[in-house]
């Protein structure tokens, strides 16, 4: 049996050796690697930020594509010549390889005072995707440095200011938050239709403020049940929303400014406006949101046919594996909650463009 003399000198010279390998790790610089690059790819019918900035990489390529955040067929010719320099495949996808030769690359890992202004509006486009308020001005000052630090911090990456390879991959595709809680009840479409209210037409902000309070597990003001939804929609509009006037025109809502007031008296204080992007990334991150557009085109999501008109939509889900938004469209011909690409959002909200997001 050891004696304790013969331990000690056993731990002593455990504790030498491991102190050996800290000083023999340090001095040959061992680190712990960072977060991984993640995977971006973008394909022709997008549309948003991400596409705007894969067209202000391509202009500061030497490939002059126009900005509008469509992925149209000009920008795919633009995407092909891109890949057809670098050996790839000239389909005019920018898939994972394409989008990896593009952003891994010295010649746009933007920093504060960066020269080439396509790079840096590429950069400040994903920052207003992202919920950053900034201009699009292709000037790498101290406002886009804050935002570009804000948001590595926030991914737990290295806030450099630098926008390096996997910076750029984790702006292009943010990771999806763990959901807030904030969608606890029920996906209940809340149509206009059959509500038995004379006005019901110009409901829709109304039908989808009721949604919204129930899919946050809120119990709307005189909701008994989908049958009678007519009570809700229309206590919300005359006392939450303060919506008096029943004739045309007048009796919609036309102000973000008055639905987020309305949240707030409900006690939600996490309601804010916003635009399509706002939108989308309020419901990846585990919100809600309203959403403003032409009726006309959600009308071809259910089966309708209908003049041009603005229109509420309520934004209640969003599925990583389909990429798709599930909506409450308060006009819908069918008694059915639709599920739609950000695409057809994009579309839809083309004409207007306004948000409500609760996150």
């Amino acid at each position: 049996m050891p004696t304790r003399r013969i331990l000690l000198r056993s731990i002593a010279a455990g504790a030498g050796a491991t102190a050996l390998a800290v000083a023999a790790s340090q001095a040959f610089g061992e680190t712990v690697s960072g977060p991984s690059p993640r995977k971006v790819g973008l394909k022709p019918g997008a549309m948003g930020s991400e596409v705007a900035a894969l067209q202000y990489l391509l202009t500061a390529y030497g490939y002059k594509t126009s900005a509008d955040g469509d992925y149209g067929p000009l920008t795919e010719k633009s995407v092909a010549k891109f890949q057809g320099a670098r050996g790839l495949v000239k389909d005019g996808w920018a898939g994972p390889l394409t989008m990896k030769k593009m952003l891994d690359s010295g010649k746009v890992a933007a920093k504060s005072g960066w020269g080439n202004r396509s790079t840096v509006r590429a950069v400040q486009s994903l920052l207003v995707g992202l919920g950053y308020e900034m201009a699009v001005d292709g000037d790498f000052g101290p406002l886009t440095s804050a935002g570009v630090e804000k948001y590595q911090s926030k991914q737990k990456l290295t806030a450099s200011g630098t926008v390096d390879y996997t910076t750029w991959t984790y702006m292009f595709s943010p990771p999806t938050k763990p959901g807030t809680g904030l969608r606890k009840g029920p996906a209940v479409l809340v149509a206009q239709s059959g509500s038995g209210l004379s006005t019901w037409a110009y409901d829709c902000g109304p039908a989808a403020f009721v949604a919204l309070q129930l899919r946050m597990g809120r119990k709307p003001g005189k909701w008994t049940d989908v049958a009678r939804r007519g009570d809700a929609i229309n206590y919300a509009r005359r006392t939450v929303l303060g919506m008096t006037d029943n004739t045309r025109g007048t009796g919609q809502i036309r102000d973000e400014a008055g639905l987020v007031a309305g949240f707030k008296r409900l006690g939600v204080d996490q309601a804010r406006t916003g635009g399509l992007d706002a939108a989308l990334s309020a419901v990846r991150a585990g919100g809600v949101s309203m959403l403003g557009g032409d009726l006309a085109v959600c009308a071809r999501w259910n089966g309708r046919a209908t003049g041009s008109t603005l229109h509420w939509i309520a934004l209640l889900d969003y599925s990583a594996r389909s990429g798709k938004y599930q909506v409450a469209d308060s006009s819908s011909k069918h008694n059915e909650l639709v599920w739609v690409t950000s695409g057809q959002l994009a579309s839809f909200a083309r004409t207007w463009g306004d948000s409500v997001c609760v996150e």
